[in-house]
């Protein structure tokens, strides 16, 4: 009965450890997987706001309403709702989303990782975006 080059491998019996067989085709797995790997860039903060979700906001246009009615309840309010904050983070493709605050249990205060940014928009007396900026943690 005439075997196949691969019937050793299948049958697992006859296998060898250090056959050159055994060990080409561990090389060519480690190989294979070394370069489906994918090579993430970190994402440009910058680029968020000209993004789908914070495109809409101009100073001296966007109105407060306007922003919670798009992007929710803040994370944080200061000066009588007169400043909103926002977290944002990039996914691994570099879409950039909302995220809750991260609190670290044993002191109780905000967290900050690496890739988050911080949405700040001061609003005017009459509702209207004055200024806004991103904070990034570095």
């Amino acid at each position: 009965m005439r075997r196949g080059i691969l019937a050793p491998i299948c049958h697992g019996k006859d296998v060898i450890r250090g056959s050159p067989l055994f060990v080409s085709a561990i090389a060519i797995i480690v190989l294979v997987t070394g370069c489906a790997t994918p090579n993430v860039q970190p994402a440009d903060p910058q680029l968020l706001l000209k993004s789908d979700l914070l495109g809409f906001i101009q100073d001296g246009v966007t109105t407060r309403e306007e922003v919670v009615l798009k992007l929710g309840t803040p994370c944080a309010q200061f000066e009588e709702e007169k400043i909103l904050t926002y977290q944002l983070r990039a996914d691994k493709a570099g879409k950039w989303h909302l995220v809750a605050p991260q609190i670290d249990p044993t002191t109780g205060f905000r967290e900050w990782q690496v890739g988050t940014c911080s949405l700040v928009l001061v609003f005017g007396d009459d509702g209207v975006l004055r200024k806004h900026s991103l904070v990034t943690a570095q």
